[in-house]
């Protein structure tokens, strides 16, 4: 008897719900609100006193402009650009002529905190630091009259996930007062303070395992440009690679990446901003082994491979790498020319 009242109970108390309009309906407390912004009103911004900051009342989802009716369009999808996976392992200082830096595999965000501890851990206070930019600028260092102060710089590497770090040191002779603010330049006075400081933070970056665990990030840092200074651009004609360093360090960093993926020079003018090349297309792990090719096992004759001109223009602060075929070669095709320039690019280091 006491299970049929139960029963009939729960039955009324849930028809009563339901016809309880009131909470339900579409003017109801728990009414269905999925079609609410259809019909929202739009109100005027916000206006904030210019004596408030107003960041955190930015709008969060900007609305983009319409396009325009005469915009390209794509024939075919484009196909999506692949992971870039040249992340260096390690701490390496890398030279070019007088100029040395490190580079290491991981973002700036990353490094950022590692090298506040290791300033930390030297006891070198810091006079400035700017984590946007990712500089940090020490107080001046030394015995009175010969004092240093040192500015360390991280910049995203060659390829995404790497980053490069740059010391510049200063004598107290630079200055005409110490307290002023600092207009730095390029070059640091002193070439063996300068490599004495990047030696000894290459060293400690390179003790720190955790560092690509990325166990903690500067989130100020993080907003560094994330861009890598060396891009694959597609174009109406073909990829081309995008450098963004000056030419001399741009021309013997892609003579090396050439070396590196094993593409035959045939001829280079550095006047002229060129290299000739031969390039089949063939990835390097399908290369024959140095014995192998010592007696000439998948050796072609010479003048089978299609050749190329890979033409180094400047532009600003970066360079322009493009492939064409040399000669007017008809086995040198797009399809080989956008290999060609990818290899280059993943050898870059």
């Amino acid at each position: 008897m006491q299970a049929i009242k139960s029963i009939f109970t729960g039955t009324l108390l849930l028809s009563t719900l339901a016809g309880c309009s009131y909470l339900t309906g579409d003017d109801g407390y728990f009414r269905d609100r999925q079609g609410d912004y259809l019909v929202a009103p739009t109100i005027e911004p916000m206006d904030i006193p210019p004596e408030l900051d107003s960041y955190t009342l930015d709008a969060l989802y900007v609305v983009p402009e319409s396009l325009p009716e005469d915009r390209a369009f794509f024939i075919k999808a484009p196909s999506p650009r692949a992971l870039d996976t040249n992340i260096r392992e390690g701490v390496v200082v890398q030279r070019f002529g007088e100029r040395r830096w490190i580079v290491i595999g991981a973002e700036p965000g990353q490094v950022w905190p590692r090298m506040r501890d290791y300033w930390s851990t030297a006891q070198i206070r810091l006079s400035f630091e700017d984590p946007v930019r990712a500089i940090m600028e020490t107080v001046w260092l030394g015995d009175e009259g010969e004092r240093n102060k040192y500015r360390v710089r991280i910049e995203p590497g060659l390829h995404s996930g790497n980053s490069e770090v740059y010391v510049v040191q200063i004598s107290e002779s630079y200055v005409e007062d110490p307290d002023a603010p600092i207009d730095w330049p390029e070059d640091s006075a002193d070439l063996d303070l300068e490599n004495a400081m990047l030696d000894d933070i290459s060293l400690y970056l390179a003790d720190r395992t955790d560092l690509y665990r990325a166990s903690s990030v500067s989130l100020l840092a993080g907003s560094i440009e994330a861009e890598s200074k060396a891009n694959i651009v597609p174009t109406a004609n073909g990829d081309t690679l995008v450098v963004r360093v000056d030419f001399g360090r741009a021309w013997s960093q892609l003579n090396q990446a050439i070396e590196n993926a094993e593409i035959e020079i045939t001829d280079s003018n550095r006047d002229e901003a060129y290299y000739l090349v031969r390039f089949d297309g063939s990835e390097e792990e399908e290369r024959p082994g140095f014995f192998r090719r010592m007696f000439g096992a998948g050796r072609k004759e010479e003048g089978e491979l299609p050749a190329f001109r890979l033409d180094i223009a400047t532009e600003e602060d970066r360079v322009v790498v493009t492939a064409e075929p040399a000669n007017g070669d008809a086995n040198a095709t797009r399809e080989l020319r956008d290999l060609l320039i990818r290899a280059v690019h993943r050898n870059l280091i």
